[in-house]
């Protein structure tokens, strides 16, 4: 997504939703959004991606293929994912069972609004999400991967 449609994006949830962002920048043009501030990514950032209601993923329209390692670290935590559509989350997981995709502004809106109202339900797929991340997305696994590549 364009910056412009990130922040019509974010100031549309802040403007309905408690809405917390974790960054250096000043967004004094959100006045909705509580601006956290930095946090530390390793030691604090996973506590706040598993104890929020919906984590957003927002890519950027010029990232056409992959997996954002936010969305890996927020589902890694145990936090429930809710992001933009991205064709190759469908190789790994399951929309609805490990994570949630949205396609437009609206149906963000939509899905906030029924995964906030269905708290089992959210913390399901972030549980689903979380033990996939763990079982099938980890270090040894990936060593061995690029392992298998390189030498074979």
């Amino acid at each position: 997504m364009a910056e412009i449609e990130r922040f019509e994006v974010v100031k549309r949830v802040s403007d309905k939703y408690d809405t917390k962002l974790y960054t250096h920048n000043a967004t004094p043009d959100l006045p909705k959004v509580h601006n956290i501030g930095s946090i530390d990514y390793y030691e604090n950032m996973p506590y706040a991606f598993r104890f929020s209601r919906i984590n957003l993923n927002i890519s950027l329209r010029s990232i056409k293929t992959g997996i954002p390692l936010r969305a890996m670290d927020i589902m890694g935590s145990g936090g429930f994912l809710l992001t933009n559509y991205q064709e190759d989350f469908l190789r790994h997981f399951i929309p609805g069972e490990d994570y949630v995709y949205y396609e437009s502004q609206d149906d963000l809106m939509d899905k906030c609004e029924y995964y906030i109202t269905h708290e089992d339900e959210r913390q399901r797929i972030a549980k689903n999400g979380h033990d996939k991340v763990k079982e099938f997305h980890n270090y040894p696994l990936r060593l061995l991967q690029i392992l298998d590549i390189v030498f074979n």
